[in-house]
């Protein structure tokens, strides 16, 4: 029996537990965000009695994805950079708000066609420093410039978002839309800016 084939014979029980293993060697023993590592333990996959192919394809998917070392890896620098974050007192949650306010952003200067090194950038980073400023309550400074890149470019793994697309088809909930765009946009706008 191939391995997909096997992986789609797997009981709930099985399926939940391979994905607890894998949030657990991620995320064990580091005192990473509490917000993200109980969003992550709530959302399982719960593959239905009946389900379509694309949820088979996407069960599959997954439970290699998560079985990826270098994947798991990348997770795990992940994890290890919000437990360092705190230690060092950021004990701020989830920032959908902030997530939202990128978004919006950074998606009207791509829908415009501004590229992330000109001129017509840097008003978005500018205001986006200024939020960022102000939910971390840090000086928006060339400190805070350099704090942001890293912790976006840690951050910024397109399989960590193709792993929520995954496990949003298996449970038949929506697909959440593509950040990667946006995010890759306002990191180099933010690297770009830095430089001058």
């Amino acid at each position: 029996m191939d391995l997909m084939h096997k992986l789609a014979k797997l009981s709930d029980d099985e399926r939940r537990r391979h994905i607890s293993n894998f949030i657990d060697d991620t995320f064990g023993g580091l005192d990473a965000n509490p917000d993200l590592v109980a969003m992550m333990r709530s959302a399982m996959p719960d593959l239905p009695d009946d389900p379509t192919p694309e949820q088979v394809e996407a069960w599959v998917e997954l439970a290699e994805l998560s079985q990826d070392p270098d994947f798991r890896a990348s997770v795990r620098r992940m994890a290890e950079y919000q437990a360092a974050e705190r230690a060092q007192g950021d004990t701020t949650g989830l920032h959908h708000d902030l997530t939202d306010a990128v978004r919006d952003r950074v998606g009207q200067a791509l829908a415009a066609g501004v590229a992330p090194a000109s001129p017509q950038a840097a008003p978005v980073i500018t205001a986006l420093m200024a939020r960022y400023a102000h939910v971390f309550g840090r000086p928006d400074d060339a400190n805070l410039q350099r704090w942001l890149l890293t912790r976006l470019e840690t951050a910024n793994d397109p399989r960590v978002e193709r792993y929520w697309q995954l496990l949003a088809v298996i449970n038949g909930w929506p697909v959440p839309e593509s950040l990667a765009p946006v995010f890759d946009w306002f990191i180099q706008a933010l690297r770009a800016h830095m430089e001058r």
